[in-house]
């Protein structure tokens, strides 16, 4: 029993899912109604009341969703709402089932309801109703309203995505929307104030669901007046009678004061009145502002005797251009007036400028004559003329066709009148003034220009005034208006263009440019008044730019190694021509001859050098102080001989002659010193010590005088040496010679002169110091 009992509760499959699963999901749209059933449980087992094996239960408390009892069906109990505003947008609950007559514990089963979008939402406009003021001169396709705009809550998708559009009705041809799923309404046709004043429009924003659902709202557009009219009078002819006894005075005209308007309603400028000249405008004045006319002179009983017609004239004090004219019949009490008088116009010629978007149907010249109020035939002979031009029975002529400058800027024709039975003939000239009435235009709708590579790499080559890339070519239709062309973008700068539309490339801006590709803009602007432009793109394609940019830095680089290379030659160049001028300098210098070691006497070749003295004729002297060294300078001949205390020169001396023999000596010295200064490998050694020996630097072993202690002798050998370096030349007759002394003191004295040797004692410092000079 026990084991079919555990067979039995092994096999038991309530409460578990049909094929499988821990949780149940189910779809339900946002429209169902309460109490509707949105599914139902695949749980095994029977949840009958009576008979049932299971038990279902929520554990939530007020859930939106209840189980129908003795059932699996789940029935809502709440609204439902995709968007979360009037209901719940998804449903999670918990299920619990409790197996019948059994111990087990309950399962729990986790329900989800997905809540299906429905198309249960309109589009509803935002800051509506729209109210506009727009010009009645604003030009058809000009965008008049941005922005429109009306909000769907259904999720996105077609439900939300809404499409614009303008009601048919009386104004609808009016405007239209750019784009159904854009909200920005454009001008469709053209506006006139005097036509009306305002209209209203209605709009419909609706969305994509099927069936769709819609809102409207509406669009009042208030027109406000321009300037596009000209003044008018308010009768077409006027006349008035001159006093009988010809009395200055203001004239009353008939059938009422003279009085013109601003037929723009909107703007109501202010006129001014005016009369055109004629031979008869001399005796009349007419107020600006008032327009009541005066005769100025008084007229005599002969003048004006067949009256007159006086062209007055009213214009817009802020635009000259716009004007009307009448005319105003005069005729004198008591006048003989001749009816059968000869017809005439009360001027031969008549010249007028008129702009060339005048309206048609407007009067732009009245044409008096001596028969005001007649019902005269007027006609225009020119075949051409006359389709352009009418001239109405009180001698007005009327605008027929639209007038063009570009095609035709002077009109000149004759008007001939009649009044059956005499005629008269004018001359009409109509000066046409030019409207900016075309924009400038384009040849191509988009211009694009590509720089080869070659052309990109010699860029920088090119003079100062560009590389020519292309041409963009550019008209208008208006006669006398010039172009003007720029460009602008973001490397506007790094190009020009001249006023044919040629576009050239700045080569020293180059590196400036990052981008192989530049978009720009040209733009062309006419000169009319006011002026119009017109746009197209621009695009310039560079190949190689890169390798251009980098071209140009590797020639820096070696340019500048090109630079240092040269630097560097100079100062090699220049180190071996400082080394051979030193070692051309050290051949060039006389070096010490080095005498034997049993030797004592100075060797003349070693301790002088041969110097040009500026003064005198060849003198010698020989110097003795002690130990001192010789001295000898040589002096065209004679020399100067310092000698040490037993050693005497035998070369011939001479007196001093011309000066004292101490300034030449410290003449001598100072040049001496300078040349010390200039070379560097001689030098003045002064040396101290006790047995008064000389060394050179470089001699320190075998010097060429002997110590103190051996006999000082010169041998006969170092004798005739010395005398061949001493000695002036043999050719050089031989001259008496003063001997100086040179005292302690520093004095010169001279101790005597003979051809033969010449021994100077020098009394001066002591015998431990010994001096040598270098020349």
């Amino acid at each position: 029993f026990s084991f079919k009992a555990i067979e039995r509760a092994i096999l038991d499959s309530r409460c578990y899912l049909e094929g499988g699963g821990s949780a149940e999901s189910f779809l339900a749209s946002e429209d169902l109604e309460i109490g509707a059933i949105i599914g139902k449980l695949r749980i095994n087992g029977d949840p009958d009341v009576d008979n049932g094996d299971i038990n279902l239960t929520l554990r939530e408390k007020d859930a939106p969703l209840e189980i129908v009892p003795g059932t699996k069906e789940l029935a809502l109990t709440v609204e439902l709402d995709k968007e979360g505003l009037i209901g719940p947008s998804s449903i999670y609950v918990n299920i619990i089932c409790l197996r019948r007559h059994s111990t087990d514990p309950s399962f729990v089963i986790p329900v989800n309801v997905r809540v299906i979008d429905v198309n249960d939402n309109a589009p509803e406009w935002i800051a509506t109703p729209y109210t506009l003021t727009l010009s009645e001169v604003t030009v058809p396709g000009t965008r008049i309203l941005q922005g429109a705009k009306a909000e769907d809550n259904d999720q996105p998708g077609s439900f939300s995505t809404v499409e614009y559009q303008v009601l048919p009705g009386t104004y609808s041809e009016y405007v239209q929307f750019l784009n159904p799923l854009e909200g920005t309404l454009v001008l469709k046709k053209s506006l006139d104030y005097e036509v009306m004043q305002n209209f209203t429009v209605k709009l419909r924003a609706q969305d994509q669901g099927v069936p769709p659902k819609f809102s409207d709202t509406t669009l009042r557009v208030v027109i406000t007046d321009a300037d596009d009219q000209n003044p008018k009078f308010l009768r077409e002819s006027y006349s008035a009678e001159l006093p009988g006894d010809g009395r200055p005075g203001e004239l009353r005209t008939r059938p009422e004061p003279i009085k013109a308007i601003d037929q723009d309603e909107g703007i109501c400028a202010p006129l001014q009145y005016s009369i055109v000249q004629s031979q008869d405008t001399k005796y009349f004045r007419i107020h600006p502002h008032s327009g009541v006319i005066t005769l100025l002179t008084p007229i005599g009983y002969s003048d004006l005797t067949n009256g007159a017609t006086l062209v007055v004239k009213a214009t817009q004090i802020d635009n000259p251009d716009r004007y009307a004219l009448t005319t105003v019949t005069l005729t004198r009490l008591g006048g003989t007036h001749n009816d059968i008088s000869a017809l005439a116009f009360v001027q031969k010629k008549f010249y007028m400028r008129i702009r060339e978007d005048t309206a048609v149907g407007n009067r732009i010249l009245a044409l008096p004559t001596n028969k005001p109020g007649k019902h005269l035939k007027y006609s225009i002979p020119d075949p051409v003329n006359s389709q352009l031009f009418n001239v109405g029975i009180l001698g007005e002529v009327i605008l027929m066709k639209p007038l063009d400058y570009e095609k035709m800027t002077r009109h000149d024709f004759q008007v001939f009148a009649t009044d059956d039975i005499t005629n008269a003939t004018a001359d009409i000239t109509l000066e046409i003034t030019d409207v900016n009435d075309w924009e400038p235009r384009f040849r191509e709708t988009h211009y694009e220009f590509i720089i080869p590579k070659s052309q990109t790499l010699q860029s920088r080559l090119v003079p100062l005034e560009g590389l020519m890339i292309g041409k963009v070519e550019a008209a208008d239709g208006d006669r006398n208006d010039k172009l003007e062309l720029s460009l602008r973008g973001q490397h506007a700068g790094l190009f020009e263009i001249d006023n044919i539309g040629n576009i050239y490339m700045r080569p020293e801006q180059l590196h400036q440019l990052n981008e192989s590709t530049v978009h720009l803009i040209a733009i062309a602007t006419d000169s009319g008044i006011p002026p119009r432009s017109t746009s197209v793109p621009v695009t310039i394609t560079m190949e190689g730019v890169a390798l251009a940019q980098s071209s140009w830095s590797n020639s820096l680089l070696a340019m500048f190694t090109a630079l240092v290379a040269i630097f560097i030659i100079i100062i090699l160049a220049l180190i071996c021509c400082i080394v051979h001028y030193k070692s051309k300098t050290r051949k060039t210098t006389p070096a010490l001859a080095r005498n034997n070691r049993g030797h004592s006497g100075v060797s003349s070749a070693n301790l002088m050098t041969h110097e040009k003295m500026t003064s005198g004729s060849g003198n010698g002297a020989t110097v003795s102080s002690g130990n001192v060294s010789m001295l000898n300078m040589k002096r065209n001949g004679g020399h100067l001989t310092m000698a040490n205390g037993s050693y005497q020169n035998n070369a011939i001396g001479a007196g001093v002659s011309g000066m004292g023999a101490s300034a030449i000596l410290a003449a001598s010295l100072e040049r001496e010193r300078e040349r010390e200064r200039q070379r560097e490998n001689y030098a003045a050694t002064v040396r101290t010590s006790a047995n008064g020996q000389l060394y050179e630097e470089d001699e320190i072993e075998d010097d060429s005088l002997t110590t103190q202690h051996k006999p000082h002798q010169i041998s006969s050998a170092n004798a005739i040496r010395r005398k061949t370096a001493w000695e002036a030349p043999s050719s050089t007759p031989t001259q008496a010679h003063s001997v100086a002394a040179i005292t302690s003191n520093g004095s010169l004295t001279n101790i005597g002169g003979n051809t033969g040797t010449s021994n100077l004692t020098d009394t001066m410092g002591s015998s431990e110091n010994n001096l040598t000079v270098y020349f």
